[in-house]
């Protein structure tokens, strides 16, 4: 009787543990169906960045479909770190067949001049980060596809640029996701669609740091250890009298969201959580990871939200 309770034991943690990983590996999306998926933790949050909350709500908006988001002067280049406007979702450790991808228009509204661009974002701090975004050539007024990255203020090319194309192209498709054929978390796979008719193809896949030679750190420590992700725009200091715009059609992923109040980043609002915060109460500043609404100070709201949540998992 013992050796059945044990065997029924071992089939009950078998079947728990899988229903976790396929949970843990669930897609998650935001239509932006005019207003935000609740069902997300968004944020505007961007550690090292001034505000360290990039929220400036008076140039974002909504369609019926869309997240329409004006493009303002300010960047993270170069330790420059004065964006607005991105957004950004906390995920844990990356899963096999991870992915990323978002569908969007820039409207470049006659801007010229500038290094325009709209994308995705993997964010560790607003000095340690990597883009892959839709971007105007300011020379000619051509679009193409390019990549950045940033760690303590030293600027590379991501490893990946596309031919250019006529600005009247303007709605692309960006994926980022997993290289299967290598170890997870070594290399990363990028397609697009611009709108051709050649549909969804291949860009280029980048090694990450853990491939010697190859220096894009965040990528790697985002899909092996957590970070954040999201969608960005960057007007690279242009300041025109009509401003350009990106407007988001969806944004979706596999990886493991946070939830609210998940101040550790192990995937479940808990009592560690809860300690976390007590134990920070009263403490100011940015960056702060207990300050989970983005105010720079832990206080009963950030008390609040952890209780809110307790019990929420990935």
């Amino acid at each position: 009787m013992r050796q059945a309770n044990i065997t029924k034991s071992k089939v009950l943690v078998l079947l728990v543990t899988s229903i976790f990983a396929v949970a843990s590996n669930a897609q998650v999306r935001d239509d932006f169906n005019g207003g935000f998926n609740t069902v997300l933790p968004w944020q505007w949050i961007v550690p090292g960045n001034t505000p360290y909350n990039t929220e400036e709500a008076t140039h974002y908006s909504f369609s019926p479909s869309t997240l329409d988001i004006v493009l303002q002067p300010g960047t993270l280049t170069l330790s420059e770190n004065n964006a607005h406007n991105i957004l950004t979702l906390r995920v844990g450790p990356a899963q096999r067949g991870w992915y990323i991808e978002t569908r969007f228009t820039l409207d470049l509204a006659g801007a010229s001049g500038a290094w325009v661009q709209a994308g995705l974002i993997w964010l560790l701090h607003a000095d340690h980060y990597y883009t892959y975004h839709l971007v105007l050539n300011p020379f000619n007024g051509n679009l193409f596809l390019g990549t950045a990255h940033e760690e303590n203020g030293s600027f590379i090319n991501g490893g990946a640029q596309s031919g250019e194309w006529s600005p009247n192209l303007n709605t692309v498709t960006l994926r980022m996701q997993d290289y299967q054929d290598g170890p997870l978390g070594s290399y990363v796979e990028i397609w697009y669609d611009n709108g051709d008719g050649n549909g969804m193809r291949w860009l280029i896949t980048v090694p990450t740091a853990d491939v010697p030679g190859w220096p894009f750190t965040v990528l790697r420590d985002v899909l092996h250890n957590g970070g954040r992700i999201g969608i960005y725009t960057d007007s690279s200091g242009y300041t025109g009298e009509l401003m350009p715009m990106a407007s988001f059609d969806y944004f979706e992923t596999n990886l493991p969201v946070l939830p609210t109040g998940d101040v550790n980043g192990d995937c479940i609002v808990d009592d560690a959580d809860l300690l976390a915060v007590l134990f920070a109460f009263g403490q100011t500043g940015a960056g702060l990871a207990e300050d989970l609404n983005g105010d720079e100070v832990v206080d009963d709201a950030d008390l609040l939200t952890v209780l809110f949540a307790f019990g929420s998992q990935c």
